[in-house]
């Protein structure tokens, strides 16, 4: 991914949680870190956007949301035929 689109997705990202959780304050590092990782798996945006969007409750850090977007990741997978991707760390989940 390009600079300028990476760019683009954490802003993207950004702007959903902060309208989810209601809050103006700026990304953490660590909350950071988390949307690069994403990025680095090549998460596709949207599903990113919905998984922010589909969690309950309101958010105070962007770790709260990490596994509504990984359970919305599984289901467009799945529903594309790919429900196995390969982790970090080199094995099939």
């Amino acid at each position: 991914m390009k600079s300028d689109d990476r760019v683009f997705y954490a802003r993207a990202v950004w702007a959903t949680f902060r309208s989810k959780a209601g809050t103006l304050r700026d990304m953490s590092s660590a909350e950071f870190i988390i949307v690069s990782r994403w990025m680095d798996r090549s998460m596709p945006l949207p599903v990113v956007l919905q998984g922010i969007e589909d969690f309950s409750g309101v958010p105070r850090r962007l770790e709260a949301v990490v596994d509504s977007v990984e359970r919305e990741n599984k289901r467009v997978r799945a529903a594309l035929g790919l429900d196995t991707e390969p982790s970090l760390y080199g094995h099939v989940r």
